[in-house]
């Protein structure tokens, strides 16, 4: 625990098999912040090792990094960043910044996420490589897949997110406290969502993104990533919405039941019957009282 009279910020930085490139990102970290007179903030780096197989803790503890967390196996990114988190809660940082180890997000764009929140105008705030920092062309399947996501997250919300897949952010220690990634999966949507539904000061700023020259992203091609990203923000949706949720979900089987019963009454009987429509009908008013209940539970937890 330390003790310093301008806020303390701990940068934290998750890393799985990144031994080519984060001896760069920490050096420049040291540089541009660490020890620097000039800034109205103290700087400290930490390095979230997720189990790699490669070198990346020894060469990281060689670039200058002292303390050094280290999975016993590859968890996942969102178990790594809530590792930062919490470490970086317990370091009693007054403002944790995640960046990525791949040096994708330039080191000097710290600055820019974590001034909104030096300025008491934002708890969360989330760096946007599609707000003009964007350098190289993402592949196709990424720029759609980054475009689906901030637009589900957007819908989820009701902010304006850009940007879901985000590797750098920086968040206040009043969210460090009550923070929760359930899934260790991913961890951007996780976050924004979380600090929404916590009614945190969420905010993006526009940051720069590189192209990658080594290490390979969690992020491919095919199913896995939707699969397990998608009934994540789906749980988390409910568990901050259930009443939005399960109304929507009850009126639907009404609203079934009452036409179903409208076209038996007019045309008579059909492939479905009297029973049929009266366990829509049911069904729909049972959902609809179970939303209900969630959010009374859901409001005595708040």
């Amino acid at each position: 625990m330390k003790e310093y009279r301008l806020p303390y910020v701990v940068v934290f930085i998750p890393a799985y098999n990144e031994e080519k490139a984060i001896t760069g990102v920490i050096e420049e970290i040291n540089q541009k912040y660490v020890n620097n007179p000039n800034k109205d903030y103290v700087l400290d780096v930490i390095v979230v090792d997720d189990g790699s197989k490669d070198k990346t803790a020894e060469i990281a503890k060689q670039a200058g990094v002292k303390k050094i967390i280290t999975h016993p196996y590859n968890r996942g990114l969102g178990a790594s960043t809530r590792t930062g988190l919490e470490t970086a809660y317990e370091m009693c940082a007054d403002i944790a910044v995640k960046i990525d180890a791949d040096g994708q997000n330039p080191p000097s764009e710290i600055e820019i996420v974590i001034r909104p929140i030096l300025e008491d105008k934002a708890d969360c705030v989330f760096g946007s490589r599609l707000m003009g920092g964007l350098a190289y062309k993402m592949p196709l399947y990424r720029d759609w897949g980054n475009k689906f996501f901030a637009w589900l997250v957007s819908k989820i919300t009701g902010l304006k997110v850009t940007d879901a897949t985000t590797g750098l952010m920086a968040f206040h220690r009043r969210y460090l406290a009550i923070f929760n990634i359930i899934k260790d999966y991913n961890e951007t949507q996780q976050l924004i969502i979380d600090s929404w539904g916590k009614h945190m000061r969420v905010m993006e700023v526009s940051t720069a993104f590189l192209k990658r020259k080594s290490g390979k992203s969690f992020i491919k091609k095919g199913l896995k990533y939707p699969s397990i990203v998608l009934p994540t923000m789906l749980r988390m949706y409910i568990h901050f919405k259930p009443l939005r949720f399960f109304l929507t979900m009850g009126l639907m089987c009404l609203i079934l039941g009452v036409l179903a019963a409208l076209y038996i009454i007019i045309f008579g009987q059909t492939f479905f019957g009297d029973a049929a429509v009266t366990i829509l009908i049911i069904v729909g008013f049972q959902i609809i009282f179970f939303g209900l209940l969630a959010d009374q539970i859901s409001y005595r937890r708040k």
